[in-house]
């Protein structure tokens, strides 16, 4: 919104706290929602919006996220020495024409249930993609 003077508003994002202060005015016996929304800044129509949420109960949860995300923990790389790693290092001629040795990657998710799923090397970004998907419908 552009202001008499020419500098630009920028939209006031009020706490949870605040607009249920706000509300609970209009709730008053007599109290004006128009005039209320005025001394506050608020458009009616909004201010309308808060009281259907704040008479659901919703206003609360109205900003929840609406993805519930799952706790990611990081952790240093473990690499494992196998058989086949070790004789493909002990080759001078496998080494030499090999250039840089491929790096094989590692992946494991655990769900809190305990379930895990753990990949190795590379995986097709679209296989993993409904693996997960449909080990969190399985929950």
């Amino acid at each position: 919104m552009v202001a008499e003077d020419g500098t630009v508003e920028r939209r006031r994002m009020r706490t949870v706290a605040e607009k249920r202060r706000i509300v609970e005015e209009t709730m008053v016996r007599g109290a004006s929602v128009a005039a209320i929304a005025r001394k506050y800044d608020v458009n009616a129509n909004l201010l309308f919006g808060w009281r259907r949420l704040h008479q659901r109960g919703l206003l609360e949860a109205s900003r929840e996220p609406a993805v519930k995300l799952l706790p990611v923990e990081v952790t240093t790389p473990t690499v494992v020495a196998t058989r086949r790693a070790i004789a493909e290092v002990s080759k001078p001629r496998a080494r030499a024409s090999a250039g840089t040795a491929a790096l094989s990657s590692h992946l494991e998710i655990e769900w809190p249930s305990g379930v895990r799923v753990r990949v190795h090397g590379s995986v097709d970004p679209g296989l993993l993609t409904s693996v997960l998907t449909a080990m969190a419908e399985r929950r």
